[in-house]
């Protein structure tokens, strides 16, 4: 005879089967057309991958599926390419960030696939709506997203150029703040008219991100004073050097170099060109500053033991409009409003192989002086890129700058005396020929006769820089997602 316990046991199992059996009854489909009966937005990318790098004319194609669970009102679908640029100061008093939102490309669904939404402006339960889209990432911004004043229209140029992708690459660090970012992305909203706002309203969102790294042309060497001390960039340095720390003098050295040529990344920035530095090194023996006249063999010149360098990258930023390069005076300008915050990321040191003049040192007549010696290096550098790493081209945007020096040391003479000195080095990114669209014609005839509407071009569509200021805005983390 079973126990009360056993008989309390079968007494609840049968009281739960038949809500299971209940549950189980009305089935995934009672929910709608996804499982958990919630609006959906699906957007697929052709031949898309987490780790792809769009480049300038890359084309960025596919379709935007939305599923809804009950019968919607819209007034417009927008399917939208946008790029933002995010920045916060914490230095302030109180948290300060501001949005930039310098593209937005619009796709004219309605216009050109009629027949793809339904014409009563319902979207109805069940569904399963299919709106394709193509984007192409163009060579620059519309004026209007850069409309402050510039100290030079070279900054303006600059302004006007699109930025690369930063911190958004997942697992690979670019060597960027947290306080600083830019993000692209394919932008779908279901917009619906009220009678209380003035504007469409979006009651239905999804958006996928992209990275892009813009390939442009190499820019012009910066004019650089070799005699600025206080500057960024060092382009030339002199010691004077001595067999040990309390001997007497041998001569004076001075070390000077020209500026590198621009290193080429490839479209995915895992391969990179190495860099060629011309130095012209010049050594004044101290016979000459005490009066004598050399009269040094090349075995009594310096040697150069060995040359260093490490790659420094800086971001700068700020939250209100850069009108200069911030790199050029690191003072505040009377058109960057508020001084620019910067970050510095360096790499290792690494050795620099080198080779000298097949010539050697050189003598120089001087006027009214005695000999100089003079003789030429040229050195190679390789940038350190691995798959932990990703380094982003060189750029100045209206919140955002990226730049790169390139810093050498030279252990010389007798006593290894060091010579440093600071580069300017630009990165640029080659265009993926691949990548360029090709011609889509205005209308296509398939196989069974019917003419296929073309996708159309996108429209650009001016956005100015807003700031916000209320409490619901500076307080949005900038590791959220892109904001739109």
């Amino acid at each position: 005879m079973p126990s009360q316990k056993a008989r309390a046991a079968a007494a609840a199992a049968a009281a739960a089967a038949p809500a299971v059996r209940s549950k189980a009854h009305r089935g995934p489909s009672s929910q709608g057309p996804s499982s958990d009966g919630r609006a959906r937005i699906a957007i697929h990318i052709t031949n898309h991958y987490a780790a792809k790098v769009y480049t300038t004319g890359a084309p960025i194609t596919g379709e935007a599926v939305i599923r809804v669970p009950r019968d919607t009102h819209f007034h417009r679908i927008a399917i939208q390419f946008a790029g933002i640029a995010a920045t916060r100061n914490y230095m302030t008093p109180e948290i300060d960030q501001v949005l930039h939102h310098f593209l937005l490309l619009d796709m004219p669904v309605q216009k050109s696939h009629p027949s793809l939404l339904p014409a009563d402006g319902i979207l109805r339960a069940g569904q399963t709506y299919a709106l394709p889209f193509h984007f192409v990432v163009p060579d620059g911004l519309p004026i209007g997203s850069c409309n402050q004043r510039c100290e030079h229209p070279s900054v303006r140029e600059h302004h006007l150029r699109l930025p690369p992708t930063m911190r958004a690459w997942g697992d690979r660090d670019d060597g960027s703040p947290d306080t600083a970012r830019v993000q692209y992305c394919i932008s779908v909203s279901v917009l619906q008219r009220t009678v209380f706002m003035p504007e469409p309203v979006s009651v239905l969102r999804g958006h996928r991100e992209v990275n892009i790294l813009p390939a442009y042309a190499e820019d012009a060497p910066l004019d650089v004073e070799l005699g600025d001390k206080g500057g960024e960039y060092k382009l030339e340095a002199s010691k004077v050097l001595r067999r040990t720390l309390v001997s007497r003098k041998v001569g004076t050295v001075a070390v000077q170099a020209a500026q590198p040529a621009a290193i080429v990344l490839s479209s995915d920035a895992r391969e990179a060109s190495p860099a060629r530095i011309a130095l012209n090194l010049r050594f004044v023996p101290a016979d000459r500053i005490s009066g004598a006249i050399s009269t040094g063999s090349e075995a009594s010149m310096p040697a150069v033991h060995s040359i260093t360098a490490k790659l420094v990258a800086r971001t700068y930023y700020n939250t209100s409009h850069m009108g200069a390069f911030p790199d050029r005076n690191r003072a505040r300008h009377e058109l960057n409003f508020g001084a620019s915050l910067y970050y510095s990321d360096t790499s290792r040191a690494t050795n620099v192989p080198f080779a000298s003049s097949a010539d050697g040192w050189q003598q120089q007549k001087e006027k009214d002086e005695a000999r100089a010696w003079e003789t030429t290096l040229d050195a190679a550098f390789q940038l350190p890129i691995d798959h932990r790493k990703i380094l982003l081209p060189t750029f100045h945007s209206c919140l955002l700058s990226r730049t790169y020096t390139l810093r050498l040391v030279l252990c010389i003479g007798p006593g290894r005396t060091s010579v440093a000195l600071s580069l300017p080095l630009q990165i640029v990114v080659q265009a993926d020929v691949s990548a360029v669209p090709q011609h889509v014609p205005d209308g296509d005839v398939s196989e069974c006769g019917e003419i296929d509407v073309a996708l159309p071009t996108y429209k650009d569509h001016l956005f100015v820089q807003k700031r916000y200021e209320e409490e619901t805005h500076t307080s949005i983390p900038l590791g959220g997602g892109i904001l739109l």
